[in-house]
Order: C-alpha cells, then sequence, then structure tokens
C-alpha cells in the first residue's frame, strides 16, 4: 500500500482552536500518555488492594476513625498520618483517584473521536485506485494467468460478496476495487465507545450511586434508609425473614418478606440473594441471614417499662456440652443442650485456666421427685476441649464426644459440643452489677430459650412467652427468637452503562475478530489478473487470494501460457 492510500486511512482530523488547546489534544491521543494513564491507574488499584483501606462506616465518624488510624500506628508509624492525608487508606474514594478516571474519562473521549472521522472516511471514501507496483509488492498479493473480460472477475468477487467498482482502464488493463464487511471498521470505534461508557458507568456508581445494608429483625419497626430525615425519607420493615429447607434438612434458600414506606405509600416485595425487589426506584438485595437474636422485654418493680427491643447476639456464641442421659429402661430423661452456669477463673490473670461449670440435672421418668445432680466442667485445651463429670457415685471423669458414663442407673452420652448464642450485655436494668450473661441454647423439643446469670442469685431460664421475675422485682419477659436479615439497599445510576457498555464491547470486539474488512484490488489484463489487498492478519487473506486465482485458473475457457510470477 502506498503511503497515499496509508495516510487516507490513518489522518487525524486538524485539531481546531489554539495552539495550547492543539498541544492538549495531542497529547490526549499519544499512546505513550495512554499507557502512563493505565499504569499509573494499575499501581493506585494495586496500593488500595495492599494497604488497609478504612471501613466505609467509620468514614463519616470521626471518633472511629482516629481509633483505626491509632491501629494502623502500629504497622505505618510516623507515616501514618501522611498517608491518610494523602488518601492512601481510602485510595478509592480520594479526589485524586476521582481525578485519575476523570483524565482517563477525557483521554478516551478525545481518542474516540479523533478516529471517528478517519474510520468514516475510510469506510465512505477508501482509496480506489494503487499504482502498478503495489501488485508487485503487497503483502497479501495473487495472480491467475487466465484471459476473461474484467465482468467476469467482478462477477466472481461479487459471488464472494464483495462490493466491486471499476475504477479505470489504462493501457489494455482494468482496474478494479472491491470491499467486503467495509461496516466492520466500526468495530474498533465501537470498542473504545464502550470503555467509554464502561469508565462512565463506574464514576456514575461512586459519585451518584447509593448503596447500604441494614440488619433489619423480625417484630421490630421500620429502619430508616438515609441518615439525614426528609420528605423523601424510606423505611424498611422486616415481615419474615425465611430460611428455606427441604425434606432432608438442607438449606435451599432464603428471602425475606419485606415492606417498605415512602410518606403515604407502601411497597411489599420479596427480595432473596438472587433476585432483589423494587421500591422506589431502589433495588433490595438479601444480603445475610442471622437467627441469633431474641425478643425481650423488661419492666421495673412499678411495671415501667425499661426496655423493649431485640437482643442481638452478634455473632458471638459459647461453646457448650450437649448431653443425651438415659434410665436402665432406655428411656431418654434428658437430651440437649446445657449451657454454662459459672466460672472458675483459677488462679492466673488470663483465660487460660479458666474453667466453665454447669449442673446437670436429671428428674426421675417416675415423677417421684427423685432428682440425680451431676456437676460437669470444661475448658479449651491445646485448642481441644476437655469435658469433665462428676456426680453421685461417679468420681471427676473425662468425657469425650461419643463417649458415655453410668452413675445412679443413668447412662450418661456426652453427644456433642454446640456453639450456641451467647454474649455479655452491660448496664442491663436490674442486674445487680449492671452486667448480665445471655445464652440462648435449644431445648430438648428444639425451641431455644433464654439462660440469663447476673440479674439473680441464680441462673434464670426464659422460656419463649414467660416471664422470670428477680429479687428486685425486675420483670424479664423473653419473647422467643426472632430471625433477621441483611438487606442490602442500591440504587446504581451506571449499572444501565455498565450492562450496555459490556454489550456494545462484546459486539465490537466479535466484529473485530470474526468478522474483519477486506479491502482488495485488481487488474485485469488480456492474459492475466492480478490482486493486491489488506486485511487482519486472522483473515488468513494469502490463502484466500489463491484459493481465488485457482478458481478463475480453473474456469478460463481458454488456457494461456504461466507468466513468472510476481516477485
Amino acid at each position: 500500500m502506498t503511503a497515499r492510500a496509508t495516510a487516507a486511512d490513518g489522518a487525524r482530523p486538524a485539531s481546531p482552536g489554539s495552539s495550547p488547546f492543539k498541544t492538549l489534544w495531542d497529547l490526549l491521543t499519544n499512546v505513550k500518555f495512554a499507557l502512563l494513564l493505565v499504569g499509573t491507574a494499575l499501581v493506585a488499584s494495586m496500593l488500595g488492594v495492599v494497604i488497609p483501606q478504612m471501613p466505609a462506616p467509620m468514614r463519616a465518624n470521626p471518633a472511629a476513625r482516629d481509633a483505626w488510624l491509632e491501629l494502623q500506628r502500629s504497622d505505618f508509624g510516623a507515616l501514618t498520618t501522611p498517608m491518610y492525608r494523602t488518601g492512601l487508606f481510602d485510595v478509592f474514594h480520594s479526589p485524586w483517584f476521582s481525578g485519575l478516571w476523570v483524565v482517563i474519562i477525557v483521554a478516551v473521549t478525545v481518542c474516540t473521536v479523533s478516529r471517528l472521522r478517519p474510520t468514516i472516511r475510510s469506510v465512505q471514501r477508501p482509496p480506489l485506485r494503487v499504482p502498478d507496483r503495489y501488485f508487485e509488492t503487497a503483502h497479501y498479493r495473487a495472480s491467475a494467468n487466465v484471459s476473461l473480460p474484467p465482468v467476469a472477475v467482478a462477477n466472481r468477487l461479487r459471488a464472494k460478496h464483495y462490493r466491486v467498482l471499476e475504477t479505470h482502464s489504462e493501457d489494455g488493463a482494468t482496474y478494479l476495487f472491491a470491499d467486503r464487511f467495509p461496516w466492520t471498521s466500526y468495530g474498533t470505534f465501537l470498542s473504545h465507545l464502550a470503555l467509554l461508557m464502561l469508565l462512565v458507568g463506574g464514576l456514575m456508581t461512586v459519585f451518584v450511586g447509593f448503596d447500604r445494608t441494614l440488619a433489619l429483625a423480625e417484630t421490630t419497626s421500620g429502619a430508616p434508609v438515609f441518615d439525614t430525615p426528609g420528605p423523601g425519607q424510606i423505611f424498611v420493615k422486616m415481615i419474615d425473614a425465611v430460611r428455606g429447607v427441604d425434606d432432608n434438612g438442607n438449606v435451599v434458600d432464603f428471602r425475606s418478606h419485606l415492606e417498605v414506606t415512602r410518606g403515604g405509600k407502601t411497597i411489599t416485595c420479596t427480595a432473596t440473594v438472587n433476585d432483589p425487589c423494587s421500591a422506589f426506584g431502589y433495588r433490595l438485595h438479601q444480603a445475610a441471614f442471622f437467627d441469633d437474636v431474641a425478643r425481650l422485654r423488661i419492666e421495673g418493680p412499678g411495671g415501667q417499662l425499661l426496655y423493649d427491643d431485640i437482643l442481638d447476639f452478634d455473632g458471638e456464641t459459647a461453646v457448650v456440652p450437649s448431653f443425651r442421659v438415659t434410665d436402665s429402661a432406655g428411656a431418654v430423661l434428658f437430651d440437649e443442650d446445657l449451657p454454662q452456669m459459672g466460672l472458675d477463673a483459677g488462679s492466673s490473670p488470663g483465660r487460660d485456666d479458666d474453667l466453665a461449670l454447669a449442673q446437670l440435672a436429671i428428674a426421675s421418668r417416675a415423677g417421684d421427685g427423685a432428682v440425680a445432680s451431676f456437676v460437669v466442667s470444661w475448658r479449651q485445651v491445646a485448642g481441644q476441649y476437655v469435658v469433665a463429670i462428676a456426680g453421685p457415685g461417679l468420681d471427676p471423669t473425662r468425657i469425650d464426644p461419643g463417649g458415655s458414663v453410668e452413675s445412679s442407673g443413668l447412662r450418661i452420652t456426652l453427644d456433642h459440643l454446640a456453639s450456641i448464642p451467647a454474649r455479655q450485655v452491660s448496664d442491663l436494668p436490674g442486674a445487680p452489677d449492671g452486667v448480665a450473661i445471655f445464652q440462648m441454647p435449644s431445648g430438648a423439643d428444639g425451641v431455644p430459650y433464654l439462660y440469663v446469670t447476673g440479674i439473680d442469685s441464680v441462673g434464670a431460664v426464659l422460656e419463649p412467652g414467660q416471664e422470670f421475675v428477680n429479687t428486685g422485682n425486675f420483670s424479664y419477659f423473653f419473647g422467643g427468637r426472632v430471625e433477621a436479615a441483611g438487606i442490602n439497599i442500591r440504587r446504581d445510576p451506571g449499572d444501565t452503562f455498565i450492562w450496555l457498555a459490556v454489550g456494545m464491547a462484546m459486539v465490537g470486539l466479535g466484529i473485530t475478530f470474526y468478522v474483519p474488512r477486506r479491502r482488495l484490488w485488481a487488474k485485469v489484463t488480456p492474459n492475466r489478473v492480478l490482486f493486491a489487498g489488506i486485511a487482519e492478519r486472522t483473515t488468513r487473506f494469502d490463502r484466500e487470494l489463491r484459493k481465488m486465482s485457482d478458481e478463475l485458473e480453473a474456469s478460463s475457457p481458454v488456457p494461456v501460457p504461466s507468466a513468472s510470477p510476481p516477485e
């Protein structure tokens, strides 16, 4: 191809305006500058991955932010403050990172615009003529020793879906231009435009989008979505959090039935992990499921309401033994978790020698009031829990999961070690020391109950729907275990751009790689046809031209002497 043809395809439009504008334009279309931008963005992203990033809830909380920064001083020392001021602890929300992406978007926009006019010109006004020497030097070229009229060659090209033009005749030769899939030149432009839309969509997600997760429990009032009250405030209430199980007890899905209210309008919908629901322009996803939440009401001695809300164990647990006790006849007398009822702190200030204690009381099945009482203790040793039991006629004996001991006609089996919700609560109304420990084991019927220490001289058992009154006349009512879910509330105006960009990129790349453009020039002489063309390397255009030449020679009605092929 000649320098003139190359220039016709790759020339950039003249940049209007003053010299500074042209300099800026040239910079933004410079390949080295583009590589510098991409490299800088890559390094910045790596910094955001390697360096600890401040959690989102702490950014707007000065006290929490300062506490988090103090924790980082143990790793970064004197560099902590400069790193915070330069945004290295919040890279993806820092002004300089956002500015970097704005520059990248501008650069991609300029590059896309700069390619538009040359691409249109290449499609609509391709170079129709090439010099004769091009038929001898082109990378893709072939020849056929045939005597065919130009119209026959043109028809052969049209049969292969080429658009054919007869450009001129000169010295007894007729020149043809053939173009196949010229519109595919827009594929690269489409890919650039897809990249631009992807970047714009990402920025819209960061700056205009909304993303917040609320922990919502059953029986509670609606939680506000926004921090600032106003007429546009939205309240989300959990009606029912469901963990779906099949007949074999396997979890098959999680879903939440929600009530979303704004102003005087309420929308009821169901959200799952993969199928969110929509309300007032926001999408609500199921993000988590919790079943370690208890409903608790506390009243003072005069009946005044002191607390009426959920008690969230917040994932805190305690390991307790689960026993199965049978009598000599095989009747089951006890089959449930045994909560911790006391603690022997040991002699060391640490918790290494802490010993958890509980009493296993077994009532006679005959109903005669006879009770066998055993002391159970357990502690963690070298990462393993060691359980011991002692009682009437039974010296302290270690018992492992699955193991059994016999005493007083009873067979006591340590079925397994269970992890139950457990939490220490400070400033609890009615607790003499202000501190109480709540545990929520499951009874023999599988229904959870509360075992509370610290509100009375002995541990208190709160069955669902029952009330316990301590010696100070404080009343504690357990409303039962409630289920909760984490609901992600999101509005992402950039997702439309992103999905559209992905589709455009797939179409553009598919066009570029699978439907490449082919441009072909033909010189038809009385005894020979020469071809020269331009195409992507992936087209195997040389093989296509050789095949076309062979077909022409095979179809020639008048064989002609062979001529030396062009070098």
